[in-house]
């Protein structure tokens, strides 16, 4: 197996964008279902989620991957989907099902699911969890817009939302906290929902795009620092991006490329390296972008699928789920099923033969793969 590795950079007035042909490994996951959802708990033991109620487990780091024959889940029809994933350790998660199938608590590594009880969400899809007993479910109400719903000492309670939309499709898609107090949340409305007293209240805070581009993720770096990803629908020139703990958002030109992708998922690892996944609004592939710390310019990846969700299980392992069953990731594990990818770029080399300087021209990319 070969493996061909170039950089490209292109600067446009004061906007840089790189392109870097990383390596990732592609782990046969035994479906061609859309796989929506990852976490790992542990650096042993991970779980996948995706369309018709598929649910995926790895005991081994992530190496082999196999369905559980798990029950407790009540699907309503054409509601079937995995659709979030939160562990707290390797056997206590919560799971969301739907949009509108409810969301659930396991205590076994996942094999017997029991319903959330007293949830307000008709719609649900955002988690986050600081333990067993508190967290937070987002969703949106049947015939109303954003809601979230808060579990402090096992007992739920709804939270109070300012200014919420009457839409019921402007469901929490995602929840962050920085600490106790400080959270951000991401809903289809185009908005981000901030709260600074520990989820009880959440202001309304608008985006650069606003209604027009809905927001998917939320990722909280430090008190000052945050990113939040968007459906770009073809306009969008870079993630969302706040320095002044979430109260205004601006689009970050470091990760502004002409792909205009809509950013699905964000994650941190445990060695502070920042990912982001998507799909390219020209190209009909996926695309993974990198950045080795909290403000450098964004590497990025051209991938076969849709990327609808990165995580970890160790500090630099990172695995990346999209469509058609779609699992990659920057570790070769050595399987036999495994795919090395690579981005090869048509391009130009001028003046040839060349003396004092040589110049790399990019003609166009597309995916390929090489034995």
């Amino acid at each position: 197996m070969k493996t061909i590795k170039l950089i490209s950079c292109t600067a446009l007035l004061f906007i840089t964008t790189c392109i870097q042909a990383q390596s990732w490994f592609q782990i046969q996951t035994g479906t061609i279902k859309k796989l929506n959802t990852i976490d790992f708990p542990s650096a042993s033991v991970g779980y996948i989620g995706g369309n018709d109620s598929v649910l995926l487990k790895t005991t081994d780091g992530g190496e082999n991957w196999s369905a559980l024959n798990y029950s407790g889940v009540t699907f309503s029809s054409g509601g079937e989907h995995i659709v979030n994933l939160k562990f707290i350790n390797e056997n206590i998660g919560f799971m969301s099902v739907g949009p509108y199938s409810g969301s659930y608590k396991t205590i076994d590594g996942g094999l017997t699911w029991v319903g959330l009880t007293n949830l307000t969400t008709c719609y649900n899809q955002g988690l986050f969890f600081f333990d067993e007993a508190n967290g937070f479910v987002g969703g949106s109400g049947c015939f109303q817009g954003e809601k979230i719903d808060r579990l402090t000492a096992n007992v739920w309670n709804p939270a109070t939302i300012n200014f919420p939309t009457w839409d019921a499709n402007n469901l929490i898609v995602d929840i962050a906290f920085l600490n106790n107090s400080f959270g951000l949340a991401a809903s289809r409305s185009g908005y981000i929902l901030r709260t600074t007293n520990g989820g009880s209240t959440w202001d309304t805070i608008p985006t650069p795009g606003t209604t027009m581009n809905p927001v998917t993720s939320i990722l909280i770096i430090n008190s000052n620092l945050a990113y939040a990803g968007y459906e770009a629908l073809g306009f969008g020139f870079g993630l969302y991006k706040s320095t002044d703990n979430g109260l205004t958002w601006q689009e970050d030109i470091n990760s502004a490329t002409f792909l205009y992708p809509d950013f699905l998922t964000l994650h941190k690892s445990g060695n502070s390296k920042i990912y982001s996944g998507g799909k390219s609004a020209g190209m009909n592939s996926g695309v993974i972008f990198e950045s080795p710390d909290d403000t450098s310019i964004w590497n990025y990846s051209i991938v076969d699928e849709f990327i609808n969700d990165i995580s970890s299980n160790q500090d630099s392992i990172i695995f990346a789920v999209g469509d058609s069953g779609y699992l990659v990731s920057n570790k070769n594990f050595s399987n036999p099923q495994g795919i090395n990818f690579h981005t090869a770029i048509d391009f130009s080399v001028f003046p040839n033969p060349a003396q004092s300087f040589l110049n790399l021209k990019a003609k166009g990319f597309e995916n390929s793969k090489l034995n």
